[in-house]
């Protein structure tokens, strides 16, 4: 196709953004201004219209990317993509999301359908106002399908299957270990072996309401002696951090901050692409009739709810919550058909559906979905007598709802909190804090109040107010969550993680928390959201100190004699800046280092329970590696090395040698080389030739998973804000790319430097670029 011609066609799918356009479906006109950054004020004389309003700007700036995620939970993305995507769809269509989009709608309220009805029209008369169809269905020859009802809800399913879906796979880890696991102290069962693995408390742990000086270590693994390793090719390029979903988020009661208000500060971490997850907005209505609205801060496009920000009254944000919200369970099986599973003992009945799915420019696939007693199907392996069934919250329709919308009537901190159980979203540590002074923390996400086999049926009972954990208005001031252990509370613990509190319930390690506690606490003065941004951006190495220091310990005179390349590097690694700045080479030796130990004594225990296809280690195992090479036991090293001291120098040589093959000399490996962030859309990789159009710009930029600036390739801050409810104006927001999801729009990239570069961006929407009038008809 001709320059000029994908040219054109690209240009006439740009949205318009002046004007006056009408719009049969309103009740009353909608005004839509944007800024200089394209961040759109949508102002509607009542809350089905401001459904629409939001509706139609997502409809002009993101379709695709809502098609995208729509597709990705139903299991529908072949049918765009082709034999490309089919095995992602088989994996999602498993769970049968569309369906449960279906009750789910079902059981709304009937003012949360319009809702949503509004917003689906508001949708598809942008798409309809369009003069060409968006740009991406001309590149793959396809054609635009319109917005259902369903789809907001399958949009709501797309994070869930972001948060949660990975952990199907470390609950089969777990399941592994545990098969091979014995020992007298473990009779109970599986939560006291798994110890070790999974400490249900880590040094690293800082919950609120635990004392600084409090901590606990690990229990000590029942293991057999270990055998010899089998040879592993040397790992040339250790893949980037790919742990699970985490965020960072805090609040500062009143008596802390420069405004008497509580400050909220919110970085939500998560796979960066364009464009950008959220969509910044500001939402108001005014009427005559009733208080008016005034939403800011971020959407999530396919849905007509604020997800973060403010309200004026009251401000929130997220980090993913880690609990018993999915469970695997594996049973012995010979044979499987469409109605039973074959065991030694028996039969196991099943009942099967089937799923169409189809495959651009293929024949269909036909998917049976089984269930049986045990859950869902997972995977069938009965050649190897193997089976696996999951249960997951997210496919009861009970467990998902519109009640977010609830928050933006909020107006103080006890009412959020009272809202909190009924709120159906995958289950986030909620930070909240209002114009009082007030500050808490609780879980948004419905909490089963069962702990045993039943918790996961979803159906009930659910938490009531009393009952969802919750924190508020600690002593200190201080609330922070991480994605680690967030309560130093034992029955709140086992309410979140039902049976899986003995061993941690997938919580982050906990050093990034305690990093941000120590941050907070070190505030002197009344604090001010300049001071959020600079806890935000923290990229020091408090983590990998004591790795440092044990490498300095090793490269003794002794092991350096006739090693020159040991010599270089321990004297990079003594003079490292103590930060992930990108022109650090002591930060990445020191990182390259601990990852290899980590993955070698890794693979050393699980070899010794003859797993051999275990995923990667959970974030709990630094505790039992960091004592597993700090006390060097000899029972638990394999035969293949001599020592303990053997098998650490091993991995720094090991280190050398892959570091070199990278960077020719390791002088030359700087972090940043290594951290290299490609923030892609989705259609670049196929279209090579418009990479440079579509991509953001590739840069070096600081920090690392174990600290506050989260950054590791293109995971990281995909937000960050601060904000006092009542003086948004001096807040901060940007976003890890544009509001436009097109590349000739002047939005594509507009504020993705400020979010690249750490540099704040007003709170609240800019002054008036562009004003287009959605007129409702004359009645």
């Amino acid at each position: 196709m001709p320059l000029a011609l994908v040219y054109a066609v690209l240009h006439a799918s740009l949205p318009r953004l002046d004007g006056r356009m009408a719009a049969p479906a309103l009740g009353a006109a909608v005004l839509i201004e944007r800024d200089a950054l394209g961040i759109p004020t949508v102002q509607a004389a009542n809350r089905a219209d401001l459904a629409y309003g939001t509706g139609f700007v997502h409809g002009q700036d993101r379709f695709f990317q809502m098609d995208l995620s729509r597709r990705l939970a139903a299991g529908e993305l072949a049918e765009l993509f082709g034999t490309v995507a089919l095995e992602q769809d088989e994996k999602a269509r498993l769970f049968r999301f569309r369906h449960v989009a279906a009750a789910v709608l079902e059981e709304a309220t009937p003012e949360q359908r319009e809702l949503v009805a509004a917003y689906t029209r508001g949708v598809n008369a942008a798409l309809a106002s369009l003069h060409s169809r968006p740009w991406e269905y001309w590149l793959l020859g396809a054609a635009p399908a319109a917005w259902r009802a369903e789809d907001t809800v399958l949009v709501s399913y797309a994070m869930w299957w972001d948060l949660q879906y990975g952990g199907f796979e470390r609950e089969r880890v777990k399941r592994e270990i545990n098969a091979r696991l014995s020992g007298p102290e473990c009779a109970p069962g599986w939560k006291c072996a798994l110890r070790y693995f999974y400490p249900p408390r880590t040094l690293w742990d800082s919950p609120n309401g635990m004392p600084a000086a409090a901590a606990a270590g690990a229990s000590a693994l029942v293991s057999p002696a270990m055998p010899p390793l089998a040879p592993q090719p040397l790992a040339r390029d250790l893949p980037a951090h790919t742990g699970a979903a985490g965020s960072n988020n805090w609040a500062l009661a009143g008596r802390l901050t420069t405004s008497g208000a509580a400050l909220v500060a919110s970085d939500m971490h998560l796979s960066l692409r364009v464009p950008a997850v959220w969509y910044r907005a500001r939402l108001r209505t005014v009427s005559a009739q009733a208080p008016g609205l005034d939403l800011n801060g971020l959407t999530l496009p396919g849905a007509p709810f604020l997800v973060a920000g403010s309200n004026g009254h009251v401000a929130w944000g997220f980090t993913n919550s880690y609990g018993k919200w999915l469970d695997l369970q594996l049973l012995e099986c010979q044979s499987v058909s469409d109605a039973e599973l074959r065991t030694h003992d028996g039969s196991v009945p099943l009942t099967s559906a089937r799923e169409q799915i189809r495959v651009r420019g293929a024949p269909s696939v036909w998917l049976t979905i089984k269930t049986g007693s045990a859950g869902l199907l997972i995977q069938a392996q009965p050649e190897q007598g193997r089976c696996w069934f999951g249960r997951w919250l997210a496919l009861s329709s009970q467990a998902t709802n519109f009640n977010l919308q609830s928050l933006e009537t909020a107006t103080s901190v006890a009412e959020v909190l009272s809202l909190a159980p009924t709120i159906g979203i995958p289950h986030q540590n909620a930070i909240v804090g209002d114009r009082a002074g007030h500050i808490a923390w609780t879980i948004f996400g419905r909490i089963p109040l069962e702990s045993g086999p039943a918790r996961l049926q979803g159906q009930g009972p659910w938490t009531s107010a009393a009952q969802q954990p919750h924190l508020i208005d600690p002593a200190s001031g201080r609330l922070w969550t991480a994605n680690a252990r967030p309560i130093d509370d034992e029955h709140d613990e086992a309410i979140l993680g039902g049976d899986e509190a003995a061993t941690g319930a997938g919580y982050a390690l906990g050093a990034r928390a305690r990093q941000i506690r120590d941050d907070l606490a070190a505030l002197r003065q009344r604090a001010t959201p300049a001071d959020m941004l600079r806890v935000q951006l923290d990229d020091r190495a408090v983590f990998l100190s004591r790795w440092r220091t044990l490498i300095l310990e090793l490269l003794d005179t002794a092991a350096l004699r006739g090693h020159p390349r040991r010599a270089q590097f321990r004297d990079l690694v003594a003079g490292w800046n103590a930060r992930a700045s990108v022109d650090s080479v002591g930060y990445r030796l020191v990182r390259e280092f601990r990852d290899h130990t980590e993955r070698a004594v890794w693979r050393m225990s699980l070899h010794a329970f003859a797993i051999t296809d275990a995923a990667e280690p959970p974030e709990q195992f630094e505790q039992a590696l960091w004592e597993l090479v700090s006390s060097r036991p000899p029972e638990k090293l394999a035969a293949d090395y001599g020592s303990w001291r053997e098998l650490l120098l091993g991995q720094i040589d090991e280190s050398i040698v892959a570091l070199t093959e990278r960077c020719g000399e390791l002088i030359h490996c700087t972090w940043g080389t290594r951290q290299t962030v490609r923030i892609r859309h989705p259609l670049s990789g196929a279209l090579p030739y418009l990479a440079r159009l579509l991509d953001m710009p590739a840069l070096e930029l600081p920090g690392d998973h174990d600290m506050p600036r989260v950054q590791d390739g293109a995971f990281g801050a995909s937000e960050r804000f601060a904000v006092s409810p009542g003086e948004e104006a001096q807040g901060y927001l940007h976003i890890a790319g544009g509001q436009s999801g097109h590349p000739l729009s002047p939005y594509y990239r507009a504020g993705f430097d400020a979010w690249a570069a750490g540099e704040p961006l007003p709170f609240l929407p800019g002054s008036v670029q562009h004003r287009l009038l959605l007129q409702a008809p004359t009645r």
